[in-house]
Formats: structure tokens, sequence, C-alpha cells
């Protein structure tokens, strides 16, 4: 049997959709804390369950008879996330799972600055200490992303970019889904960390390129200081939190996140990943 949690959210949904092409609904167990947004799944045969991780009491039977485990990371920053997940970890050990496939991020370290970071580094230690074998997809970005980013910081023709220029591999997150289901239905051998990642690296200068290419409109990339694209977004009617943030955040990935492509997704579902065109592409034409 294969169970997932967080299987009533988007990438949840998503690796449903996936492992029902690879493996008979009958096997599958879709936890949640919310099961009545799966009643279309429970009529196709998947085995419903509810879970919640502030409640370890549900987790032995929400994980009762499962073998393998996707371990979808939860929205929530911080201590709390950390705790939930470990709550979760502890449960899959005493209901009898052997394997746990986790949604991670790249350069995942316990002892890291970044709060991202650190709650997924920290989620790696504990299933190392678990004792069961386990499997961390470090997703690489959502492409989807992007478009946020160029709604935000594209200013008369130009794409107001961090001075930072590392490259990112961007996914899409279908692609992450198939490779979530994939490694849960042990199509992906690897143990330990796992790089997931699109098939191309770009840096922002990169992005303003493709959107210029797909739009056929002139797009140039301007680097500048965050202060300043972050004026320049607000002098726009931006709130000044929001630009910080999503501004800080360009930044930091374009500073600290730079990855390299994988072969991860292919390997996991036999599809390659998809480029980011599609995403610009509705970036622009909005």
């Amino acid at each position: 049997m294969y169970a997932l949690t967080g299987a009533s959210g988007h990438l949840g949904r998503l690796v449903l959709k996936h492992l029902l092409t690879w493996v008979p609904a009958n096997q599958l167990i879709a936890t949640t804390h919310q099961p009545e947004k799966l009643a279309g799944i429970a009529t196709q045969g998947v085995v419903v369950r509810y879970a919640d991780f502030s409640d370890p009491a549900t987790l032995l039977a929400a994980f009762a008879g499962a073998t393998r485990l996707l371990l979808i990371s939860t929205e929530v920053l911080g201590r709390q996330r950390v705790a939930g997940h470990k709550v979760a970890i502890a449960g899959a050990v005493t209901a009898g799972v052997s394997h746990i496939v986790y949604t991670s991020v790249p350069k995942a370290d316990p002892n890291a600055s970044h709060p991202i970071l650190a709650d997924h580094g920290q989620t790696e230690l504990a299933l190392a200490a678990s004792g069961l074998t386990w499997t961390a997809l470090r997703n690489n970005f959502y492409a989807e992303v992007l478009k946020g980013f160029t709604d935000l910081l594209l200013i008369d023709g130009q794409l107001l970019i961090p001075q930072a220029q590392g490259k990112h591999s961007w996914v899409i997150r279908q692609d992450c889904a198939r490779a979530a289901a994939g490694a849960l239905a042990g199509r992906l051998a690897d143990i330990g960390p796992v790089e997931v990642s699109g098939p191309q690296a770009l840096s922002f200068a990169d992005v303003a390129e493709r959107l210029s290419r797909i739009s056929g409109r002139t797009i140039t990339a301007q680097a500048l200081p965050d202060h300043e694209i972050i004026a320049r977004v607000v002098a726009k009617g931006v709130p000044a939190d929001t630009a910080g943030f999503m501004v800080e955040m360009a930044s930091w990935l374009a500073r600290d996140l730079s990855t390299m492509p994988t072969d991860a997704v292919e390997r996991a579902s036999g599809i390659r990943p998809s480029p980011v065109d599609a995403v610009l592409s509705a970036a622009v034409a909005a």
C-alpha cells in the first residue's frame, strides 16, 4: 500500500492523478485533515483517511497498512512545521512504514540561517534518525512563481532584477508531482536527497531574454540594488510589504539558491521535465 499526506492540496491532487496511472486505486491511501475534499477520489476506489499532524493519535490509523509514504511538507514555517513533520515520521515508524519520500528544497540545511532551508534540513535530519529508508525530493522552486515575479518586476519594458545573477532550475509543479508519484511508487530508487529540477538553469537576466523572445516585445533586464527595485515597485502602487517580500525572495534565489538541471523527473516518471516557456507565455499574455 502507498500512502501520502496532504492529499487534498494542490500538489497532493496532482500526485494522486499520476499515481492512478501506475498503481491500482485500492492500493492508494490518501490522507488529509479535510477528507470531504477528496470525495471524488474516494469514488475511484482510493482509500481516503483523516490525518492531523497536530493530533498524533490519528496517524496510526491513517498510515495503517502502508509500506511507503509520501510526506508532503506543510506550508507553515518554523517550529510548528518541523514539529508536525516529526510527528508524521514517528507515526509512520509506529505504523510499520518502511520508506518515506519527503518533499524538500535545494540546499536544505538544519543549521541554515534562512528558515525555509532550516525547516527542511531539520526534517531531513529527523528522517535520517528514524531508522527508515528515505528519499528527500529537493524540489527546485516552482516555475509558476515566475509569473508573480514578472507581474511585479516588469515595468515599462524592463525587468528589474537582483544584482546577483545565480541560475535556478525552475520546475513546473506538474513535474514535481510526477517525480513524487514515481518515487512513492518505487520507480526512483535513490536514497537520501535528490535534486528535482526543470531542464534549464536560468538567471533573472535569462528570464528577461526569454520573455522578450516569447512576447515578441523588447524586454530588457536592469540589475538594481534591492532597495531601488522596491522603491520602483511601490511607486506603481504595490504595498511596501508585498514589494519587500517579493524582491527579497528574488534576491535570495539569485544569490543563494543556484541549482543545476538533473534527470530526476525523467528517471522517476519516464517523462522529461517541461521548460518554463508556458509559464512565461501566460505571464506576458496577462
